[in-house]
């Protein structure tokens, strides 16, 4: 009986080894060896590479999460081989209300990234009036020194700009201004972001975007204003400003009062409705 306990032990002692080798050899395939598998009570669960630099190579069906992009445009798809292609409708979780266009993020103590969600294939669109600018490229502004708000806005010709009271640099994208203290007139805010001792304050980036908004024109004097088909048609007001006219046939050519004429020998004036007075011309 000795014996054969013995050798019962060897075996299970055998078993036993190599179990312990296959557990250690074989790894788990979970498109086959799995079943309605759960992850909710992982402590990790990243489904994608994570970074702030797209890999120069990937193959269909890959997905990035890029870190420094702006809320809403941080998740890349790979379509095709080395092919990175922005995912989602890029609106960001924490800007609901508001559009992702011409964002500004602070993405280190001295960096600013303007417009990092404006690309070829989602451009950044600005109108005036009948021109539509599209913007295809995020800029970055990088403060040297100084303390002081730098204000940023896009020109009526669609510059990126930024006005400021510090020691800036702007990248291929947009131009710095220094010594400008106000958005100019006709510009389009964007934000303004403060800094001291030479770094962006953390807390300092206000939003100065309008996602609706409207210019009010007032018809100054000796002016009239019309509002028609969406645009104010501005005119003279001929009760103030009189008009000029064609030379009148004869002193009593309808007119309306304060309407002139010039020829090469005479001004006329309408001085009341449908009466000319006139002028001979001289030189002296």
């Amino acid at each position: 009986m000795g014996l054969r306990s013995g050798k019962l032990d060897a075996v299970l002692l055998l078993i036993a080894w190599g179990t312990a080798g296959a557990y250690a050899q074989t790894a788990v395939d979970l498109r086959t060896q799995s079943k309605s598998v759960d992850f909710s009570g992982a402590s990790s669960t990243k489904p994608a590479k994570v970074g702030t630099t797209l890999p120069a190579v990937c193959v269909a069906g890959e997905a990035f999460f890029k870190l420094d992009a702006a809320p809403g445009h941080n998740w890349y798809g790979c379509s095709e081989a080395n092919v990175w292609v922005l995912q989602g409708d890029g609106v960001g979780a924490t800007s609901v209300a508001q559009l992702t266009d011409f964002q500004v993020i602070q993405t280190s103590s001295n960096v600013l990234t303007i417009g990092d969600a404006c690309t070829a294939l989602a451009p950044c669109a600005v109108r005036f009036g009948s021109a539509v600018y599209s913007i295809v490229q995020g800029a970055t502004v990088t403060l040297n020194s100084g303390t002081g708000t730098a204000r940023i806005y896009l020109t009526p010709n669609g510059q990126v700009t930024v006005a400021h009271d510090l020691n800036v640099t702007c990248s291929a994208g947009c131009v710095a201004l220094s010594g400008v203290t106000a958005f100019p007139a006709g510009s389009v805010p964007l934000w303004t972001w403060t800094a001291a001792a030479g770094a962006w304050d953390a807390a300092g980036g206000n939003d100065r975007r309008a996602l609706l908004s409207g210019k009010v024109v007032i018809a100054g004097a000796g002016l009239t204003g019309l509002d028609s088909g969406g645009q104010t048609v501005l005119s003279l007001d001929s009760a103030v400003i009189g008009s000029r006219v064609a030379v009148p046939a004869s002193p009593s050519s309808a007119c309306t009062s304060g309407s002139w004429a010039a020829d090469s020998s005479n001004y006329y004036m309408c001085y009341t409705t449908n009466n000319w007075r006139r002028a001979a011309l001289s030189s002296w």
